[in-house]
């Protein structure tokens, strides 16, 4: 008679996750361009430097934005069914670093910025676009935002991309 053989769970055989600070330096090695989100709650200009912005499909026009379950930015597109997608220059990369680690009261401080459908779209962003909300999906500690465009500015800017968590002009 044959003996039964044991079998063991795939989940049993997965290596424990590398640590955090590892893995973040790492990734910080994956080239990715930088963006302003911006977008409002009552009447007021909110925003965030964001990274983890990508396009889904060209035939529905769409991006794919995600932000962390606790933002502010976050909860306010949630809120506002819309927002922006802003990419600076190289000139313009202060701004970026503003909207990434300024107090969140006061990163429009000093900043152009004109409606477009109710949302904040910045002056100097050489590229742009006004989305709805879509589809969402919360993933882990983030969320991940379908924002379907409704509206484009592109000035053909060279836009600024991170790597090793510095900032880099394309196209200089």
């Amino acid at each position: 008679m044959g003996t039964a053989q044991a079998t063991q769970s795939p989940l049993a055989t997965v290596p424990d996750l590398v640590p955090t600070e590892g893995f973040c330096r790492a990734i910080a090695k994956l080239p990715t361009g930088v963006t302003v989100l911006t977008t409002v709650t009552e009447d007021t200009p909110v925003g965030c430097t964001a990274n983890a912005v990508m396009s889904l499909s060209a035939d529905t026009p769409s991006v794919l934005v995600s932000l962390g379950t606790h933002s502010r930015t976050l909860a306010a597109i949630l809120d506002t069914g819309s927002f922006a997608v802003n990419t600076l220059s190289w000139s313009q990369r202060a701004l970026t670093r503003k909207f990434a680690t300024g107090s969140p009261a006061e990163r429009f401080d000093g900043v152009p910025w004109q409606p477009e459908r109710s949302i904040p779209v910045l002056s100097a962003a050489g590229m742009a676009l006004v989305c709805e909300v879509g589809d969402t999906a919360t993933l882990l500690d983030h969320t991940v935002v379908v924002g379907k465009v409704v509206w484009l500015r592109d000035t053909n800017a060279a836009p600024t991309v991170l790597y090793g968590r510095e900032q880099y002009p394309l196209g200089a």
